[in-house]
């Protein structure tokens, strides 16, 4: 980094991203994070370090697209029910939720999640079938799971949707998602953010954009968060339920059955769709490193092509001196022209005395 690049870029900053890149500089024995995973995903490290490695940016967190199943938490108790006033009819009260609301990560659970593509399981042949006329599966390697079901956490169940249990609870689902790249990068000024965003949306991420506009107004300096994400590519659907016991049952203290709502090629469907969109992430995740690379890259030689050419130099000029003298230019060459113009009229008009 050059010393002009260094005056450029907030004290408050370079010290936000030193701290950043010490944390990420601790062995992958010993790093953890607040994702799931609990360390930086293998698919989006490179990235990661030319990011960091630019003046003015750094990386604040990260997921290289993912593969998820998750059981939803169930959400805290209701306030106890307002007492019915005298006139009102109770039936006017609104019903009971089917369905627990999306949501409420941090009581649910991860039944599984991959930063890769699954193309080794469930993959159907193409023109086999098995003894039930379903198109059969490739054979499963030693070791592995058999099903996707199975890989899932789940155990196979009617396809019927779950009621209320006894004590009217709304069941909690399980919901499959396809999640593609998402990065946020913080900067150290809106400028050098630019780059960022242009890249971002010429690269497919459309729905990038600042995080917030609070982080322009903090008392130790700015510095804008950029999240580079693209909602287009995400694939959500239910897939299953838990199925538990109350507290009346004798089951009420065992593991809770997790069960299927959808068939095993239903499963293999939704896989085969993010197999594809995996690969539509990494074009994008590329293509946005090699433009934000490019632009960064040019506006540097910008910069030094005007490094000899600041403010207060020999060789600078002030905008509207520079306006006056090319104003002063023009009236100069349009005078000499209206001249040359006269003396070849009458040199013209001497010839043609001279020939008569």
């Amino acid at each position: 980094m050059s010393e002009s690049e260094k005056d450029t870029i907030p004290e408050t900053f370079l010290s936000r991203k030193s701290k950043i890149l010490a944390e990420l500089s601790i062995p992958d024995a010993e790093y953890t994070d607040l994702s799931p995973k609990g360390s930086v995903d293998e698919g989006i490290r490179d990235l990661i370090r030319d990011v960091n490695a630019l003046p003015g940016l750094v990386t604040t967190s990260s997921c290289a697209g993912r593969i998820s199943v998750f059981l939803e938490g169930r959400k805290s108790k209701p306030p106890p029910q307002e007492q019915v006033l005298p006139g009102q009819d109770e039936s006017s009260n609104e019903p009971q939720r089917q369905f627990v609301p999306s949501g409420g990560k941090g009581a649910g659970k991860w039944l599984f999640v991959s930063h890769e593509s699954l193309k080794e399981y469930g993959v159907p042949e193409s023109g086999s079938q098995s003894e039930s006329g379903h198109a059969a599966t490739k054979p499963a390697q030693e070791g592995t799971i058999k099903s996707l079901c199975e890989l899932f956490g789940m155990v196979p169940g009617d396809g019927k949707p779950p009621g209320m249990d006894k004590q009217g609870r709304a069941p909690r689902l399980v919901r499959f998602h396809f999640e593609p790249m998402i990065l946020h990068i913080m900067a150290a000024t809106l400028h050098h953010a630019h780059p960022v965003l242009s890249a971002a949306s010429a690269s497919g991420f459309r729905e990038s954009g600042l995080q917030s506009l609070r982080c322009l107004d903090v008392e130790d300096g700015p510095s804008p968060i950029v999240a580079v994400r693209s909602a287009g590519l995400s694939l959500e659907s239910v897939i299953g339920y838990c199925e538990e016991g109350t507290d009346d049952d004798n089951q009420a203290d065992e593991e809770p059955v997790i069960r299927s709502l959808v068939a095993e090629e239903y499963l293999q469907m939704l896989v085969a769709m993010s197999n594809e969109r995996f690969e539509v992430n990494t074009e994008r995740k590329e293509r946005f490193r090699s433009s934000m690379l490019d632009l960064c890259a040019a506006g540097h030689s910008r910069g030094a092509k005007t490094k000899g050419k600041a403010k207060g130099s020999a060789d600078w000029e002030d905008p509207e001196k520079r306006k006056e003298r090319k104003r002063a230019e023009g009236l100069l060459r349009k005078k000499q022209l209206e001249e040359q113009k006269k003396k070849d009229e009458q040199v013209s008009a001497q010839e043609d005395v001279d020939m008569s």
